[in-house]
């Protein structure tokens, strides 16, 4: 059992870095010595807080210092290329940039960059043009495949402004003509490669890129970033162990927590396997005494992303995995989109809200990953419609575990009658179908060791509500609505005999005691109507 976790990259971005200072690098170098190799153009698209910037920095130190820090990996018995002037474009860092101040800062920076290289001698001559100009001048200047261009989020100035279309038109026509130039002068890069999180049509990274080579659904690329179930036994196992000596738990069961949590990205309809997100599983690693938290919200600059492609929008809820329409082609997967028209769904896919799975040859079925994401996707449900729990109801939540293993049902109605009425206003519909009321509970109730929550577990016979485990009781909870209570007690009845014919919890944990309730939602009160609660 490892206790010191000083060897987790937890927040490194740099190759280099992570080999000199001896931390745990996930050896990944057999996939990038494949893009390495290519002499074509190449995109990959993954979420943020997935490593694409690890994954430049590797390529940025294989090509410049070939095999100085690869010893003891993949590629070190095969790699035999010489060295390049590599320049790295991070276009996060412009993300923030208004039109007129990207066109100045891109210009600035590509001076810098090629000039660290010794491309550009004298950049103060190059003096205050477009970046067009700029960029056509210095690639001018290079010699025929004697550099490589690593460009890093290509899209964070677009996605940043995605609520304004006239800024991210004028970005669009800034980036276009950047993307143009570099298409004239191909000949000149041993190696052009982009990352992004987003497929944006009429930017020239696609239109005039007609030898783009696009991984970011092959199959074979599929795990180059992130970590699968090997990379963790190999890697991580004495930290897991660690792990389960502070939640004292059987190490055996941190990892299915774990697969539970954290596990579950699949981008390729074909993939043989799914991956880890990295950054939840070092954050755990480094902090297992805190338990499963939910790290990747926070961290990840996609819930600003989304934020702002829904500000405004009422109609946005929590997406049902039933529906239909997200059942979707290979093809719609892939196809680029105008910034401020994507899909919902294929947003949620390209941000890391939703994953793959494979239902036919060229049809995928969109899904949430993992426990974690989706109480990223209900945190958003709160955000977008601007509710959110208030910190003095964190008493009675934390309460709840014991109202439950005692069947105080009072207790357990005012709690949750507690979150609702500080969640929602009184102008909000929310109350008109149960399944909202219960999507705030589920994303207000925090997942924890001694608290787990269910939602709509499926059975041969149909979906459960909503189930809240503790760590001796299992409680299913039926939600039905009403207007009035002359009709409340029709409601529990009819969620009385749902629970009884569909025999909700019975096959599941049967080490714990099995607590069943009916509840019935008032639309005209707002709330949860005790009188009209049963325990079955």
């Amino acid at each position: 059992m490892v206790t010191d976790t000083g060897r987790l990259p937890l927040g490194l971005l740099e190759f280099q870095n992570i080999r000199e200072k001896g931390k745990i690098y996930v050896d990944k170098t057999g996939l990038i010595s494949k893009i390495a190799e290519q002499d074509t153009p190449i995109f990959f698209s993954r979420p943020r807080r997935f490593g694409k910037s690890l994954l430049i920095s590797t390529l940025s130190c294989l090509f410049k210092n070939k095999l100085e820090f690869f010893h003891g990996l993949s590629i070190e018995n095969t790699w035999n290329d010489k060295e390049y002037q590599v320049v790295h474009l991070d276009f996060y860092g412009l993300s923030e940039k208004n039109s007129h101040e990207l066109n100045r800062d891109l210009g600035e920076t590509i001076i810098k960059k090629f000039g660290m290289e010794g491309i550009v001698s004298q950049c103060n001559e190059m003096g205050i043009r477009s970046v067009d100009r700029i960029f056509d001048e210095i690639c001018d200047k290079l010699k025929y495949n004697s550099t490589v261009l690593l460009i890093d989020e290509y899209d964070a100035p677009l996605t940043h402004n995605i609520s304004n279309r006239i800024e991210a038109d004028n970005i669009k026509k800034i980036l276009n003509n950047f993307y143009s130039i570099l298409k004239q002068y191909t000949d000149k890069f041993r190696l052009i490669f982009i990352t992004g999180v987003t497929r944006v049509s009429h930017v020239s990274i696609f239109s005039s890129f007609n030898n783009l080579l696009d991984i970011s659904l092959d199959e074979d690329f599929n795990s180059l970033l992130g970590f699968t179930k090997d990379d963790l036994e190999k890697y991580f196992d004495p930290y897991i162990e660690n792990a389960a000596h502070n939640l004292k738990m059987h190490k055996n069961d941190v990892y299915k927590r774990m697969e539970q949590y954290y596990d579950g990205f699949q981008f390729a309809l074909d993939a043989k396997e799914t991956v880890y997100n990295p950054w939840s599983i070092l954050s755990f690693l480094k902090l297992s005494h805190k338990g499963f938290k939910n790290y990747w919200f926070k961290s990840s600059g996609s819930s600003t992303l989304i934020m702002q492609y829904l500000k405004g929008d009422e109609g946005f809820m929590p997406l049902t995995l039933q529906d239909a329409d997200l059942c979707i082609s290979e093809d719609k997967l892939s196809d680029r989109y105008e910034i401020t028209n994507i899909p919902k769904n294929i947003l949620l896919f390209q941000t890391g809200y939703l994953t793959i799975r494979k239902k036919s040859d060229e049809i995928a079925q969109l899904v949430y990953p993992n426990t974690e994401v989706e109480d990223s996707i209900f945190k958003l449900f709160l955000m977008s419609n601007e509710l959110k729990p208030d910190i003095k109801f964190s008493n009675e939540i934390q309460n709840l575990t014991d109202s439950i293993d005692n069947r105080n049902l009072k207790n357990i109605v005012d709690t949750f009658n507690a979150i609702l009425n500080d969640c929602v206003s009184i102008l909000s519909n929310i109350f008109n179908n149960e399944r909202s009321v219960r999507d705030i509970l589920y994303a207000a109730l925090p997942q924890k060791i001694n608290l787990q929550k269910i939602k709509e577990r499926e059975t041969a016979k149909g979906r459960s509500d909503l189930e809240l485990l503790t760590q001796k009781t299992h409680m299913v909870i039926e939600f039905k609505r009403t207007r009035t209570n002359r009709d409340a007690s029709l409601s529990l009845k009819e969620a009385v005999e749902q629970v009884k014919n569909k025999q909700y919890g019975v096959t599941y944990f049967q080490n714990y005691a099995l607590y069943r309730v009916a509840m019935v939602i008032s639309t005209d009160e707002k709330k949860i109507l005790y009188d009209f609660c049963k325990e079955i």
